[in-house]
């Protein structure tokens, strides 16, 4: 009988157990990867749509501070008013878009800008006085005379699959 070197090597079945726990932490390795890079897409794409509600919120604020007197007419889900400048502004909904049209004051299209997509339902209220209505103006206008005051404010409430989202928009005091 033989007795063996400590330092000629390893045996096979030593080489096998080095293999199986590199296999192991290599596996572990890959799994952490690839959770960590499906948790990134996922945060990526919440970042990105709330990130296009903020944005389309905003740009429907901006415009509503600059509505000019007396312009203001819509129900349901979309309304229109004019802008400083007599720049016509429409929001509505179509195919689950959020969508912002633009004329001029010859009403000729300027633009039609997609604002926030995945969008279930809008619904649009006027504030009048102290009471929210569900149409402005409150009563049809009658041809020769001059168009209501504009509402104190606007309600924005969007539906999202996420949830809702509701805004409160101050419009300028009609100065008589």
């Amino acid at each position: 009988m033989t007795l063996r070197n400590a330092q000629s090597g390893v045996t096979l079945i030593e080489m096998m157990v080095a293999l199986a726990i590199f296999a192991l932490i290599g596996t572990a390795g890959f799994s952490m990867l690839d959770q960590v890079l499906r948790t990134q897409s996922r945060t990526e794409g919440r970042l990105e749509a709330l990130g296009d509600l903020q944005r389309g919120l905003y740009l429907v604020g901006l415009d509503a501070a600059m509505a000019e007197a007396r312009s203001v007419a819509g129900s349901g889900e979309a309304v229109a008013f004019l802008r400083s400048g007599g720049v016509g502004v429409r929001y509505g909904l179509q195919d689950g878009v959020l969508r912002r049209g633009l004329t001029d004051a010859q009403g000729r299209g300027l633009a039609d800008q997609p604002l926030i997509k995945g969008v279930q339902a809008v619904q649009w209220r006027y504030l009048d006085g102290s009471i929210w209505a569900e149409a402005w103006p409150p009563v049809a206008r009658v041809p020769g005379f001059d168009a209501p005051p504009n509402p104190r404010a606007l309600e924005l409430v969007v539906t999202l699959a996420a949830g809702q989202v509701r805004r409160v928009l101050p419009l300028p005091v009609d100065i008589p």
